[in-house]
């Protein structure tokens, strides 16, 4: 069993992220003016309002799982349809093309029983962004999973957001992440990985994130110094 304090072969460098905000131009008054222009966005587009708004400079009161599902609920006063947006799962996708249908295709049937079209109240659109991303190596490093975690208490929510949420779709998989890939690689421990990897990314909060990836790491310590190796 690898130990808390055992050395990885290359010390794990974490990376802070500053998200921009820049506005498209475009906007929805409507549910069916979105539904219209969520067909025609580019992705990064998509992109921003899905995860990437979670690390705007100046994130809301209450995190909602994305743009789109907040809009309903504030600005249109929808909880139903709040709750159906909610429930789709970006990083249960291949990509954001089908992230885009199911979205367009939730919208289309829920317009089509509806008897009027849904309006916000002036003031209250959807203004339709992307993002500019700056990437920052900080200066806090691990070498050891008790370094790590100890890291992991240090650094930014946005740090937390840019290994293990952006990751998957900068890595092009849903079940990968730069921590995941860091443990694997350095002390090939397929269980903890697994674990980790299995961690909602989109249902938790970010620093709910943080405090998963801290308790299972810091068990398999725990269990570590339960059970030294023996000598021989």
């Amino acid at each position: 069993m690898i130990s808390a304090d055992q050395p990885a072969p290359n010390p794990f460098w974490f990376h802070e992220c500053i998200v921009m905000t820049m506005p498209t131009g475009k906007k929805a008054a409507n549910l069916r003016e979105l539904l219209q222009t969520l067909r025609e966005v580019d992705e990064s587009v998509l992109s921003y309002h899905l995860w990437q708004s979670r690390v705007a400079i100046a994130p809301p009161d209450v995190e909602y799982l994305n743009d789109f599902v907040a809009w309903a609920a504030n600005s249109l006063q929808d909880s139903r349809l709040a709750e159906k947006l909610s429930v789709i799962d970006p990083f249960g996708f291949e990509n954001l093309q089908e992230v885009r249908d199911n979205l367009v295709d939730t919208l289309d049937e829920y317009l089509w029983d509806l008897p009027s079209v849904p309006w916000a109240r002036p003031g209250f659109e959807f203004h339709f962004c992307e993002a500019s991303v700056v990437v920052l190596r900080s200066q806090i490093s691990a070498r050891t999973l008790s370094e790590f975690c100890q890291a992991l208490t240090q650094v930014s929510r946005n740090s937390i957001y840019y290994h293990f949420m952006d990751a998957r779709w900068r890595l092009r998989s849903m079940k990968t992440d730069d921590f995941s890939n860091w443990i694997v690689s350095s002390y090939d421990l397929p269980d903890l990985v697994s674990a980790l990897q299995g961690i909602d990314v989109w249902f938790y909060t970010l620093e709910e994130v943080r405090d998963a990836i801290l308790n299972l790491v810091s068990q398999y310590m725990e269990k570590t110094d339960d059970n030294p190796p023996r000598e021989t």
